[in-house]
C-alpha cells in the first residue's frame, strides 16, 4: 500500500490584486514560510483500489482528456436543430489542486508532517463510519503521525484543520476528497445520477487581518477579531485570474480544464439521465460538485440554465416522497441559486441545454460559443480587497458552437479574446455600447422602457438613502422597480435608458442568449439605450424540462453589489397562459401549466431586503479602479420587507412598497388559497417562520416551486412528473431557508380563520446572528 505524503506549510501567496497575503496549507512537499513558490496545496493525487497514489489531474485514469476541459460531442443531433448527441462514459474529468480522488475500496494511508510552530490536525469531514468523522489528532511542531481509513461511500467531502474554528481553515488548512466507483465511473455513485464529465467547485474566503495577525505566531481570537474575509475565491482564484483571461496563459489553461464548464447543447430529461438516444450516447448533462470551504453562506447562481441538485452532504435528494427538514426542501429540484452553507457540498447536474428563453432566430443564427457567469450571489463575495467588481467568486460556463466528431483531430482555435495584466485593468475596462440594435428583433407582445433615476427616498422606519432604481410611466418612481408580468410564449421587449453613466438589466432566473442577459463582460454594458428581447419557454404538462411559469426578478448588472444594494431591482412573474379547453374560474389563476389555482385578489409579493447606509454615500464606479472602498462589509442598519397584494400596488412617486400585513383565504369549497411569492433581494440569508396567534409554529405554507420552477415528483423516467401535492406529498412546512437572491413560491394553508404571523429573521453571513426581525401579520378568513 502507498502513503500519501502531506505536508503542512506556511507561506505568501499573491492575490488577485498583486498583494500577498500569509496562508498556510497541506502542501505535498516542505517549504519554508519564506519560499517565493511555497507549496501550500497539493496537486491532485488519485488513490487507487490497488493501493498506489497517482499523481494526476484527471480522472478516471487512462480515459482520454478533453481539449481544454470541453468533451467533443459525439456528433448532431438528428433531431433537434443546432444540438448534439454527447459519449457515453468516454471522457476524464480534471480537478483542481486540493483534490484527492480514491477509488472504492481503496484504503487511504497519509503520513502527516507538521512543519509549522503550533500543534495541527487533518480532518475528514463525514468520512469515516456511519458519517463519523476521520481525524488524524492533533500532530505537535516538528512531528510526523501515520493514519488510514477505507475510502467511504462515493460522494464529494472535505478535509480541514478544525483547529481554533474556523481560523485554521481559514488561512488555508482545506481541501476536497472527491471518492469514485471506478465500476460506475461516470456516475455520481451507483444507481445515481449519470454524468458526461464532472467539475469541482471549491469555495474559499481569505481573511487578509486573521493572516496578519497569525503570521506573526499569535493566535486568532474570531470573537475580539470578528472575521471580515477580503478575497473570495474558486478553485484558488478570483475575478479575471478565475476567469481565464490574465496574461498568465498557464494558469488560464488550467482553468480553463478544471473550473470553467463548458459542453456542447444538448437534450437532457431530468426523469432520466441514462436515457440514450442513440448507441454510445446518453441523454445527461455535467456534474457540478460544489463545497464550502469558507466561512460565510454562499450563493452560486448559475446564469444560461438552471441545475438539478441531487444530493446534499451526502444524501441523496428523493425523487418523490420528499420533505422540509429545518426549512430545506429534500427533494430532487430545479435552481438557478444554490445555498451553500459553510463546510456544505452540494451535487448537481448542468443539463448545457439550449437556453430557454432564447428566441428561436437567434439560436438559428448562432456560429461563436456562448459564455454566462456563475457568481455568489451575496454579492460582497464579488470584490477583491472591498472593490474591484467582478472580482471575488466568479466563474464563466460556455456552451460550446461546433463540434469535431473524430477524437483524434486537433480542436479548432477558440476565438481570440482581450486579455488583461490585473483585476483592475479588467474590471475598468468592461466592455460598453452605446445604443446597440436588437438583433432578430420581432414584434413584441409585452414591451417596458426601463428609465433609470435616482433621488432621496423616505423609508417605513422614517429614515431617508439615496436611491437607484427603474421607472415607468405607468407606476412611477418607486423602490422596488416596476413589476413586469408576462406570460408563456410572448415575446418581451424590455428598453433600458440607463440616463447616468452605464447600466444593464439581467433577468435573473430567466435565460435568454448571452447579449440579452445583461452582463458585461459576457456581452456590454449600456450607456444609450437597448432592447433585450426573450421569450419565456412555455410549459408542457407533466414535463418537469420545460416552462417558465414562476416568480423572477431582474437588477441591474454593472458593479452589481452597489448597483442592486443602490435599489436597481424589480420583480418578474411569468403566467402559464389560460387554459381554452378548462377555462380557469373566475378570480383565479394557475401557477404554472398544471400547477394549483390560487386566488388573484390575495397574490403577494414579499422581498427581504436590507440596506448599509454606507454604501448609499458612494458613486457609480466606486472600487472599479482599484481603490478599496469596502464593498467586501455590508453592515446593514436598516430592514425591510419591499412588496404587498401585487392587484393592488399603490401608484406614484417616491414609495417605498413594503408590506406589514396581508390577507390570506382559508380554502374551502369555491375559495382558493392565497399565494405567497417570496424573493430574498438581500445579500444574507434569511430565515422565514409561520407562527399561529399563540406563537407556535403553524406548517401553513405548501412550497410549490423555487427559483421560479415548480417542485416535481419524477419517480418513472418515462412517464409524466406530477407536483408534489397531485401526488398527495405536499410539502408543508413552517420554516423556509433562503440565501440571497433565492426565491419560494408558496400557497398559504391556514387551518382556521385568525391571525398568523409570517417573521422573517435576517441571519448574518458569518456568525449567523439574527440582525433583526421583520414580520407580516396575516389575517385569515
Amino acid at each position: 500500500m502507498s502513503t500519501l505524503d502531506i505536508h503542512i506549510n506556511e507561506g505568501f501567496v499573491r492575490m488577485v490584486d498583486g498583494s500577498l497575503v500569509y496562508h498556510r496549507g497541506f502542501g505535498d512537499r516542505p517549504t519554508p514560510v519564506n519560499d517565493p513558490r511555497p507549496a501550500l496545496v497539493m496537486s491532485p493525487r488519485v488513490i487507487t483500489a490497488a493501493g498506489r497514489v497517482v499523481a494526476s489531474r484527471t480522472y478516471p485514469l487512462g480515459a482520454p482528456v478533453p481539449p481544454a476541459g470541453r468533451p467533443r460531442a459525439l456528433g448532431p443531433d438528428p433531431v433537434n436543430r443546432k444540438e448534439f448527441l454527447v459519449r457515453r462514459g468516454y471522457w476524464a474529468s480534471f480537478f483542481p489542486d486540493q483534490t484527492l480522488i480514491a477509488e472504492t475500496g481503496s484504503t487511504i494511508q497519509i503520513l502527516l508532517h507538521n512543519h509549522l510552530a503550533q500543534p495541527h490536525e487533518l480532518r475528514f469531514h463525514r468520512a469515516g463510519t456511519a458519517g463519523a468523522d476521520v481525524s488524524s489528532g492533533p500532530v505537535a511542531p516538528g512531528k510526523t503521525k501515520l493514519f488510514q481509513f477505507s475510502a467511504p461511500a462515493p460522494g464529494t467531502y472535505l478535509f480541514t484543520d478544525p483547529g481554533n474554528e474556523p481560523v485554521e481553515r481559514t488561512l488555508g488548512l482545506f481541501g476536497a476528497l472527491v471518492v469514485i466507483d471506478p465500476r460506475n465511473a461516470w456516475r455520481l455513485a451507483p444507481g445515481a445520477a449519470e454524468f458526461e464529465r464532472q467539475w469541482l467547485w471549491i469555495c474559499h474566503d481569505v481573511d487578509s487581518e486573521w493572516a496578519r495577525i497569525a503570521s506573526r505566531g499569535q493566535t486568532v481570537n474570531p470573537a475580539t477579531t470578528p472575521a471580515v474575509p477580503r478575497y473570495f475565491t474558486i478553485n484558488g482564484h478570483s475575478g479575471f485570474e478565475a476567469l481565464a483571461v490574465s496574461t498568465d496563459k498557464e494558469l488560464n489553461e488550467r482553468r480553463e480544464e478544471d473550473t470553467l464548464a463548458s459542453g456542447f447543447p444538448r437534450e437532457t430529461d431530468v426523469r432520466n439521465f441514462s436515457a440514450s438516444p442513440a448507441p454510445g450516447a446518453i441523454r445527461t448533462g455535467q456534474l457540478m460538485r460544489m463545497v464550502n470551504a469558507g466561512i460565510v453562506v454562499h450563493s452560486l447562481h448559475y446564469h444560461g440554465n438552471h441545475v438539478w441538485t441531487v444530493r446534499a452532504n451526502g444524501v441523496d435528494f428523493p425523487r418523490s416522497g420528499g420533505r422540509v427538514t429545518g426549512g430545506d426542501v429534500v427533494l430532487q429540484q430545479w435552481e438557478d441559486t444554490v445555498q451553500l452553507q459553510p463546510l456544505e457540498r452540494k451535487e448537481a447536474m448542468l443539463p448545457v441545454r439550449r437556453p430557454p428563453e432564447v428566441v428561436d432566430a437567434v439560436w438559428e443564427a448562432r456560429d461563436e460559443d456562448w459564455k454566462y457567469p456563475m457568481h455568489c450571489h451575496a454579492e460582497p463575495s464579488q470584490t477583491a480587497a472591498g472593490g474591484l467588481y467582478p472580482g471575488g467568486l466568479v466563474a464563466d460556463w460556455a456552451l460550446a458552437a461546433e463540434t469535431i466528431p473524430d477524437p483524434g483531430t486537433p480542436p479548432t482555435a477558440a476565438d481570440p479574446h482581450e486579455l488583461f495584466r490585473s483585476q483592475v485593468d479588467f474590471a475598468s475596462d468592461q466592455p460598453h455600447e452605446g445604443a446597440p440594435q436588437t438583433e432578430h428583433a420581432l414584434p413584441p407582445d409585452v414591451a417596458v422602457e426601463f428609465d433609470f433615476f435616482n433621488r432621496k427616498m423616505p423609508f417605513p422606519d422614517g429614515s431617508e438613502h439615496e436611491v437607484w432604481s427603474f421607472e415607468s410611466d405607468k407606476l412611477g418612481r418607486q423602490l422596488p422597480g416596476p413589476s413586469l408580468r408576462l406570460t408563456e410564449g410572448q415575446i418581451f421587449h424590455g428598453t433600458v435608458k440607463p440616463g447616468k453613466r452605464v447600466h444593464t438589466i439581467h433577468w435573473h432566473g430567466l435565460e435568454p442568449d448571452p447579449r440579452n442577459d445583461g452582463v458585461g463582460h459576457t456581452s456590454f454594458e449600456v450607456t444609450g439605450h437597448y432592447t433585450y428581447q426573450w421569450r419565456p419557454e412555455v410549459g408542457v404538462p407533466g414535463n418537469p424540462n420545460r416552462g417558465a411559469a414562476g416568480t423572477y426578478f431582474y437588477h441591474c448588472h454593472v458593479n452589481t453589489p452597489l448597483h442592486v444594494q443602490m435599489g436597481m431591482f424589480g420583480a418578474v412573474i411569468v403566467d402559464p397562459p389560460p387554459s381554452i379547453a378548462s377555462p380557469w374560474p373566475a378570480g383565479t389563476r394557475r401557477h404554472s401549466v398544471n400547477g394549483p389555482l390560487y386566488d388573484i385578489a390575495t397574490e403577494t409579493l414579499i422581498g427581504p431586503y436590507s440596506l448599509d447606509p454606507r454604501w448609499h454615500e458612494l458613486n457609480h464606479a466606486a472600487g472599479l479602479s482599484g481603490e478599496d472602498v469596502g464593498l467586501n462589509r455590508f453592515e446593514p442598519r436598516h430592514f425591510f420587507l419591499l412588496g404587498g397584494a401585487l392587484a393592488s400596488r399603490p401608484v406614484g412617486d417616491d414609495i417605498v412598497w413594503s408590506i406589514s400585513s396581508m390577507r390570506a383565504n382559508v380554502a374551502r369549497g369555491s375559495k382558493h388559497p392565497t399565494l405567497v411569492r417570496m424573493v430574498n433581494i438581500d445579500y444574507f440569508p434569511t430565515l422565514t417562520r409561520f407562527t399561529d396567534a399563540a406563537g407556535r409554529p403553524a406548517p401553513i405554507a405548501e412550497l410549490i416551486a423555487h427559483d421560479g420552477r415548480p417542485f416535481w415528483n419524477t419517480p418513472n423516467p418515462n412517464g409524466p412528473a406530477v407536483h408534489p401535492s397531485a401526488a398527495g406529498q405536499a410539502l408543508l412546512t413552517s420554516l423556509i431557508k433562503a440565501s440571497a437572491a433565492e426565491k419560494y413560491d408558496f400557497l398559504l394553508r391556514p387551518p382556521a380563520a385568525g391571525k398568523y404571523t409570517i417573521s422573517v429573521d435576517f441571519l448574518h453571513w458569518i456568525t449567523g446572528q439574527r440582525l433583526a426581525t421583520k414580520t407580516v401579520t396575516i389575517t385569515a378568513t
